[in-house]
């Protein structure tokens, strides 16, 4: 985490909330390339840098989605919300959820961004394959599996 907060709580709290390092600004570029030389050689127990649901897979470093190994064009909006509801495939994720974490923007109940999103990665990712993905839970929001 590179920020400007720098008071030990903001530290407490940003390694709490995941943050694997912390570094307050004003810094030294060589120290935050030390930080970064120290996370690599860290490696191992990471986290998997590809998504995967039956014959979709979604590769995070090259930002690269593939569905039957066919290649899927997504817009940044579009890989975020995938990159979403792969990362939480199989639990249901409610709207608010989705636009908080994608949008990083309150939910406003009368907005249809999400649906209008998830009705676009749909045609490009569930349209011409099965099984299908993305589920619809009425009343409640959107959940990524393999229904069987």
């Amino acid at each position: 985490m590179l920020t400007s907060l720098g008071e030990t709580e903001d530290k407490v709290k940003g390694l709490d909330l995941g943050a694997d390092d912390y570094l307050t600004k004003p810094f030294a570029f060589d120290e935050f390339l030390a930080r970064i030389r120290a996370l690599i050689r860290r490696g191992g127990g990471g986290e998997a840098t590809m998504l995967k649901l039956a014959d979709l897979e979604l590769e995070l470093l090259e930002r690269k989605v593939k569905r039957a190994d066919k290649e899927v064009q997504l817009t940044q909006k579009e890989f975020a919300l995938l990159e979403y509801l792969l990362r939480n495939k199989r639990k249901v994720m409610t709207r608010t959820q989705i636009s908080e974490h994608v949008w990083g923007i309150d939910f406003d109940t009368g907005s249809n961004v999400v649906d209008s999103y998830i009705k676009m990665l749909r045609k490009k990712i569930d349209k011409d394959f099965s099984p299908q993905l993305i589920h619809t839970i009425v009343g409640v929001g959107y959940v990524m599996r393999e229904e069987k």
